[in-house]
C-alpha cells in the first residue's frame, strides 16, 4: 500500500489555475519550442492544450507562453518569465508536500500495511 495524491491550484473562486497536466504541457512547450510539439509530446490535441493554457492565463491573469509568428525564422513558443517562475514555485511545494505526506503516512499506516493482502492493495 502506498499514498497517492495529486495537487493543484485553484483561484479563491475555485477556479483551475494549475496542476500536474497542466505543469507537464507548459513543461513539454519549453523543452520541444512550440505548443503544438508539447501538445504532442503529452498527448494532447492542440485545440485542447491551447484551451487549456487560455484557461489558466485567463484565471492568473498573465499569459504563461510566448508565441511567435511564423515566417522566415518558423514560429514557435516559450515560457513567459511569469510562467517559468509559477513552474518552479509549484514544483519546489509539491516536492516538499509529497515527502511529508509519505513520512505521515508511514507514521499512521506503517505498522498497518504489513497486514494487507498483496491482492486486496491491487
Amino acid at each position: 500500500m502506498r499514498i497517492r495524491a495529486k495537487f493543484w491550484l485553484e483561484s479563491d473562486q475555485g477556479g483551475f489555475l494549475l496542476g500536474p497536466g497542466t505543469l507537464r504541457l507548459l513543461l513539454a512547450v519549453e523543452e520541444r519550442g512550440s505548443l503544438k510539439a508539447g501538445a504532442r509530446a503529452v498527448r494532447l490535441g492542440y485545440r485542447t492544450a491551447w484551451a487549456r493554457l487560455n484557461r489558466a492565463e485567463k484565471a492568473l491573469g498573465f499569459p504563461l507562453v510566448e508565441r511567435r509568428s511564423g515566417g522566415e525564422g518558423g514560429g514557435g513558443s516559450t515560457l513567459t518569465p511569469e510562467a517559468l517562475e509559477l513552474v518552479e514555485r509549484y514544483r519546489r511545494f509539491v516536492e516538499g508536500l509529497e515527502e511529508e505526506l509519505e513520512v505521515r503516512f508511514r507514521e499512521v499506516f506503517g505498522d498497518w500495511t504489513a497486514k494487507v493482502p498483496v491482492e486486496a492493495a491491487k
